[in-house]
Protein backbone atom coordinates (compact mmCIF):
# COMPACT_ATOMS: atom_id res chain seq x y z
CA UNK A 1 0.00 0.00 0.00
CA UNK A 2 2.79 2.57 0.46
CA UNK A 3 3.93 1.70 -2.64
CA UNK A 4 0.87 2.69 -4.34
CA UNK A 5 0.53 5.65 -1.87
CA UNK A 6 3.90 6.73 -3.04
CA UNK A 7 2.46 6.44 -7.30
CA UNK A 8 -0.41 7.55 -6.85
CA UNK A 9 -2.68 11.10 -5.31
CA UNK A 10 -3.70 9.90 -2.06
CA UNK A 11 -5.49 13.28 -1.48
CA UNK A 12 -7.44 12.47 -4.84
CA UNK A 13 -10.93 12.15 -3.52
CA UNK A 14 -13.06 9.13 -5.50
CA UNK A 15 -15.47 9.99 -7.58
CA UNK A 16 -19.58 8.98 -6.86
CA UNK A 17 -18.24 6.01 -4.64
CA UNK A 18 -21.16 3.55 -4.48
CA UNK A 19 -21.54 0.97 -1.60
CA UNK A 20 -24.21 -2.03 -1.60
CA UNK A 21 -27.92 -1.47 -1.09
CA UNK A 22 -29.93 -2.82 1.75
CA UNK A 23 -30.98 -6.32 -0.78
CA UNK A 24 -26.93 -6.30 -1.69
CA UNK A 25 -27.83 -6.91 -5.09
CA UNK A 26 -28.12 -3.08 -5.87
CA UNK A 27 -25.71 -0.41 -5.75
CA UNK A 28 -26.95 3.06 -3.94
CA UNK A 29 -24.65 6.41 -3.68
CA UNK A 30 -22.41 6.87 -0.94
CA UNK A 31 -23.41 9.15 1.72
CA UNK A 32 -20.55 10.13 3.95
CA UNK A 33 -17.10 12.10 4.30
CA UNK A 34 -15.77 12.23 0.96
CA UNK A 35 -13.41 9.13 0.29
CA UNK A 36 -10.02 9.79 -0.87
CA UNK A 37 -7.47 7.38 -2.56
CA UNK A 38 -4.97 7.30 0.63
CA UNK A 39 -7.65 6.48 3.26
CA UNK A 40 -9.00 3.84 1.09
CA UNK A 41 -5.69 2.04 0.80
CA UNK A 42 -5.15 2.48 4.31
CA UNK A 43 -8.74 1.24 5.02
CA UNK A 44 -7.72 -2.36 2.66
CA UNK A 45 -4.17 -2.73 4.53
CA UNK A 46 -5.93 -2.82 7.88
CA UNK A 47 -8.56 -4.78 6.67
CA UNK A 48 -6.55 -7.58 5.14
CA UNK A 49 -4.55 -7.52 8.54
CA UNK A 50 -7.39 -7.37 10.86
CA UNK A 51 -8.80 -10.82 8.47
CA UNK A 52 -5.83 -12.48 9.37
CA UNK A 53 -6.08 -11.91 13.09
CA UNK A 54 -9.79 -12.92 12.64
CA UNK A 55 -9.00 -16.28 10.91
CA UNK A 56 -6.43 -17.03 14.09
CA UNK A 57 -3.40 -16.97 11.77
CA UNK A 58 -1.94 -13.96 13.62
CA UNK A 59 -2.56 -11.46 16.72
CA UNK A 60 -3.07 -8.42 16.16
CA UNK A 61 0.21 -7.05 17.56
CA UNK A 62 1.35 -9.22 14.50
CA UNK A 63 -0.81 -7.30 11.61
CA UNK A 64 0.08 -3.42 13.00
CA UNK A 65 3.99 -4.89 13.27
CA UNK A 66 3.25 -6.18 9.83
CA UNK A 67 2.21 -3.09 8.87
CA UNK A 68 4.74 -1.32 10.10
CA UNK A 69 7.40 -3.44 8.58
CA UNK A 70 6.22 -3.58 5.45
CA UNK A 71 6.13 0.31 5.49
CA UNK A 72 10.23 0.17 5.70
CA UNK A 73 10.75 -2.19 3.28
CA UNK A 74 8.53 -0.52 0.80
CA UNK A 75 10.18 2.85 1.92
CA UNK A 76 13.39 0.88 1.32
CA UNK A 77 12.20 -0.08 -1.91
CA UNK A 78 11.59 3.55 -2.99
CA UNK A 79 14.74 4.95 -1.85
CA UNK A 80 16.20 2.66 -3.98
CA UNK A 81 13.92 2.87 -7.12
CA UNK A 82 14.12 6.97 -7.05
CA UNK A 83 17.88 6.14 -7.58
CA UNK A 84 17.59 3.66 -10.67
CA UNK A 85 14.81 5.41 -12.88
CA UNK A 86 15.49 6.35 -15.84
CA UNK A 87 13.54 9.94 -15.41
CA UNK A 88 14.63 12.20 -12.70
CA UNK A 89 12.37 12.00 -9.16
CA UNK A 90 13.05 14.11 -6.81
CA UNK A 91 11.39 12.16 -4.24
CA UNK A 92 8.33 9.93 -3.25
CA UNK A 93 5.99 11.31 -1.06
CA UNK A 94 3.44 9.69 0.82
CA UNK A 95 1.58 9.71 4.34
CA UNK A 96 2.55 7.05 6.85
CA UNK A 97 0.55 4.65 8.23
CA UNK A 98 0.67 6.70 11.81
CA UNK A 99 -0.52 9.45 9.90
CA UNK A 100 2.67 11.32 9.50
CA UNK A 101 3.99 12.64 6.25
CA UNK A 102 6.67 10.67 4.68
CA UNK A 103 9.21 11.79 1.76
CA UNK A 104 12.07 9.72 0.52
Amino acid sequence: MTVLKAFFDERREIPNPMVAGPDGTTLVAWKGAPLTVGGELDKLAANVALSRDTAGVHYRTDGIAGLQLGEAVATGILRDLRTTLPEQVDAFSFTRFDGEPARV
